[in-house]
């Protein structure tokens, strides 16, 4: 048969070899998915790195078997005592009753090894808190003795703690033949011992099964040497999920954005939800809103109208007062007589340019240079002026001229009868002087009037636009653009009341405060609800078109994820193969008389996914679910079907497997199919059974397989012995000649301890005999265990293995005799002499008890 190490031998080329051949072989996957395989690929062995040496190349990380496990005041063990094994392939059984300190030797190998305990993983801190040996209060220590491959074979790793110490401190060391302690590099063995782990418990035996599903898929995917595979993936899923995660991110956001911006009364908001809700977004406008400076029409129109400033009190006050001191000149001066001077002052002004222009008309070289028409206003010109001339401004064309024309007269304007000649000009210009000088000062009252009118009207001006267009919403700026309109109308006016311009004014100052004040407020309220959403905004731009342009890169990147999934799940379960197969041949060995038929294991899901190991078994031919019909026994079977493979694969640096307690769940039929199947393995790896069950010892014996067997045993205060087991038959020879040696006992015990130490030697021999034969005859193991159970006594029982099933006890004498007088008192003097004296040669009764029992075994 091949061995279970020769099949798990069978290692296909590396799995991302095999998927960059699976690329090269699919012509029609698209050049943009096969490349990011590729560079995923590339990156995932990159970054691989084989398991490092533990320290140095002169120790070779291989090869390793066990020579001794040296242990001192841990768990049951006291004084120090050493578990010493061969180094090298072979099976030993360590055997020994509950409590006697066996499984002390298996824990702290793996502690030794592994810093830890899978016995006490998940475990109250209660059954940490015994791991000192009450019997031995000095330090703790626990060594194990490894021969490795190398040029330096020889390894010992070491814990120790001293008193008080608690177990995760101490020390841990190693060292090879000829050279110092050094730390143990437990971070460079963590990898491979997590791997390749060599050790099972009999609490792990039903968590390998029925342990968290993704434990054993990582496990297994691991151990086909899928990391590189996993990377790649990961190398791929992580992109992918950065870019989903925008893209989630985005619709999430502009979502949130869309719910929020129609409560907001603001153009800028209601421009932003537009874009938002097309199906897809115009990002250059969005960028255009949200960049405006200016913050769209609306603030923009509540800023103009914060901008809008009314001279300051204090001015306006001044030109009322001025006026006022205006108008009360103006009074002052005023008279029926000066009004009409003033108004004849005009009038003759008024011709007397009529009279010079048309003089000058007919005589261009009495025209004045620079002379023009008069109006109206001349006389208050020449009024504000009276240096000029002694005309009041008016020229005399006599006096420019020095001479007169008879013919230079023109008709009067008024009756267009008489002539207005030079002298009625130079006595026009005599009263006009005459009447400016009695209307000056009424002249330079009504010209201060005028002047402060008119610096009222520059200081407030007309009604700013952005009281008259269309205002801003919810904001009110009729009533301010009515009174500054009444403002200007008043200022418009000849001579407007001062009061009536104060109180206009005052009123215009407040309406105006007011309304800056709820502009203000509006865009407060505006800018509140709008500034926090425009670094929102500017952000999901950013990330939106971010997005849009990955957009096909995401594509692509699922479509080699799945890609890489199928080609990953395609070459694991042509790796995996090799190890179903062992798994499915260790059940196979195991299952004895088991309904339940192991098929297919495969495994479902990939890495940070839902995975587990899908077992695909029939319950009497019958699909189903298995694990909710096993029983213990099976489960535990199971679980070692699952462990074995892992635990032996070519690639392990352990040579060795520790297995403690696999039988105690397991019935008669499962100890022998066990028993084969730690055989096969120990072809090519040391394996090491710690049981406190003797069936898997006398299944070994009975079956004749090449074991070495050791015996555990504890005595008081922690003393723990170990010594090499022969079969139970000649144990017990053994301790009747000690006892018959031992003179310090009295003569009547001695006598019955040895007399039952035959006894028992009986009944053993009786024991394997009876088995061997009903299970070489073809009984069922259950039959064969209840016929067994059934003898309840010494002769039942070798009456069972000499004469076989439904056989009297009264016939085993007359069978007994065929073979000798002896044979029959053997049987009898063993029997009677473990309860009361018998009269005859302890010796005597030993010899022939040997010979009954050589006689079974035959």
């Amino acid at each position: 048969m091949e061995s279970v190490c020769e099949q798990s031998e069978r290692v296909p080329i590396r799995p991302g070899e095999l998927v960059f051949r699976q690329l090269e072989a699919e012509p029609g996957l698209p050049p943009e998915v096969a490349e990011i395989v590729r560079a995923a690929l590339a990156a995932a062995a990159t970054a691989a790195a084989p398991p490092l040496p533990a320290e140095g190349s002169a120790f070779d990380f291989s090869g390793m078997f066990l020579r001794a496990i040296r242990v001192e005041g841990f768990r049951g063990i006291g004084r120090e005592t050493v578990l010493e094994l061969p180094p090298g392939p072979g099976l030993t059984l360590v055997t020994g009753r509950n409590g006697s300190g066996k499984s002390s030797f298996a824990e702290a190998a793996e502690l030794a090894l592994t810093g830890a305990n899978r016995r006490w993983d998940g475990r109250s801190a209660a059954w940490r808190e015994g791991w000192r040996n009450l019997h031995h209060p000095g330090p703790v220590r626990i060594e194990l003795e490894l021969r490795t491959d190398g040029p330096a074979p020889a390894l010992t790793i070491a814990r120790a703690w001293p008193g008080g110490e608690p177990l995760t401190g101490g020390e841990w060391v190693q060292r090879r033949a000829g050279a110092p302690e050094t730390a143990f590099p437990a971070g460079r063995w963590a990898p491979t011992m997590e791997l390749y782990r060599p050790f099972l418990s009999y609490s792990e035996l039903g968590a390998l099964v029925d342990g968290k599903p993704s434990e054993l898929f990582d496990a297994l995917h691991q151990l086909l040497g899928m990391d590189d595979l996993i990377a790649a993936h990961e190398h791929i899923r992580s992109a992918r999920l950065e870019m989903e995660s925008a893209a989630r991110t985005a619709r999430r956001e502009r979502q949130l954005l869309m719910a929020e911006l129609p409560a907001i009364t603001d153009r800028r908001a209601a421009r932003a939800e537009r874009i938002l809700r097309r199906p897809e977004p115009d990002f250059a406008a969005l960028e255009i809103l949200l960049s405006d400076t200016a913050g769209g029409p609306e603030p923009a129109a509540l800023r103009a109208i914060l901008a809008l400033e009314l001279p300051p009190p204090a001015r306006i006050e001044n030109l009322l007062t001025r006026l006022r001191a205006a108008r009360t000149a103006v009074a002052a001066v005023t008279s029926p007589e000066s009004a009409a001077d003033l108004r004849i002052l005009d009038l003759l002004r008024i011709a007397y340019s009529h009279v010079a222009e048309q003089t000058a008309g007919a005589h261009p070289e009495h025209r004045t240079p620079g002379e023009g028409t008069g109006g109206p206003g001349a006389a208050t010109a020449g009024a504000q002026d009276p240096g000029h001339s002694s005309l009041g401004g008016i020229s005399d064309p006599v006096t420019e001229t020095g001479s007169t024309s008879p013919d230079s007269g023109c008709p009067c304007p008024v009756c267009g009868r008489g002539s207005l000649d030079a002298r009625w000009l130079s006595e026009t210009a005599a009263a006009v002087d005459e009447l400016s000088d009695r209307t000056a000062g009424l002249v330079r009252a009504r010209a201060e009037s005028s002047d402060v009118l008119a610096e009222l009207r520059a200081a407030i001006g007309e009604v700013p636009t952005e009281l008259t267009t269309a205002g801003p919403a919810y904001l009110d700026t009729a009533v301010v653009a009515a009174t500054w309109t009444q403002w200007r109308t008043l200022t418009d006016c000849h001579d407007p009341d001062p009061d009536t311009l104060g109180a206009v004014h005052d009123r215009l100052s407040g309406e105006l405060g007011f309304l800056r004040q709820s502009a203000a407020k509006e865009l407060d309220r505006l800018e509140q609800a709008w500034t926090p959403l425009v670094p929102r905004l500017r952000s999901w731009l950013g990330l939106a078109r971010t997005v849009h342009a990955r957009a096909a890169e995401l594509q692509t990147a699922r479509a080699a994820e799945v890609w890489l999934k199928s080609a990953t799940a395609h070459v694991r379960d042509e790796r995996l193969a090799p190890l179903a197969g062992t798994a499915r041949w260790v059940w196979q060995s195991l299952r004895q008389q088991s309904n339940v038929e192991l098929g297919g294991i495969r495994l479902q899901g990939n890495a940070n996914s839902a995975r587990r190991v899908q077992l695909d078994v029939t319950v009497d031919e019958v699909d189903g679910a298995a694990l909710g019909v096993m029983s213990q026994g099976e489960l535990h079977a199971l679980g070692l079907a699952l462990f074995l493979p892992r635990a032996t694969v070519a690639a392990s640096p352990f040579r060795f497997v520790v297995i403690d307690d696999p039988v105690q769940a397991m019935d008669p039929a499962k100890v022998d199919g066990l028993a084969r199947v730690l055989a096969t393995v120990a072809w090519d790896r040391q394996v090491v059974v710690f049981t406190h069950d003797d069936r898997l010892a006398e299944a070994v014996r009975r079956m004749q397989i090449d074991a070495r067997i050791l015996e555990v045993q504890r005595r008081e205060r922690s003393v723990v012995e170990i010594r090499l087991s022969s079969d139970p038959v000649h144990r017990y020879l053994d301790d009747a000649r000690a006892l018959l040696r031992t003179p310090q006992l009295p003569q009547a015990i001695s006598d019955e301890l040895v007399a039952s130490c035959c006894r028992s030697a009986l009944e053993a021999a009786s024991l394997a005999r009876a088995k061997r034969i009903l299970l070489a005859e073809g009984m069922d193991h259950r039959e064969v265990q209840r016929r067994i159970d059934t003898a309840q006594s010494t002769r039942a029982m070798v009456t069972l293995a000499v004469l076989g099933p439904g056989r009297r006890i009264e016939d085993l004498n007359k069978r007994l005799a065929k073979e000798g007088r002896w044979a029959v008192e053997v049987v009898r003097d063993a029997t009677a002499g473990a309860h009361i004296p018998i009269a005859r040669d302890l010796s005597e009764l030993i010899a022939d008890t040997e010979r009954f029992v050589d006689w079974l075994a035959r």
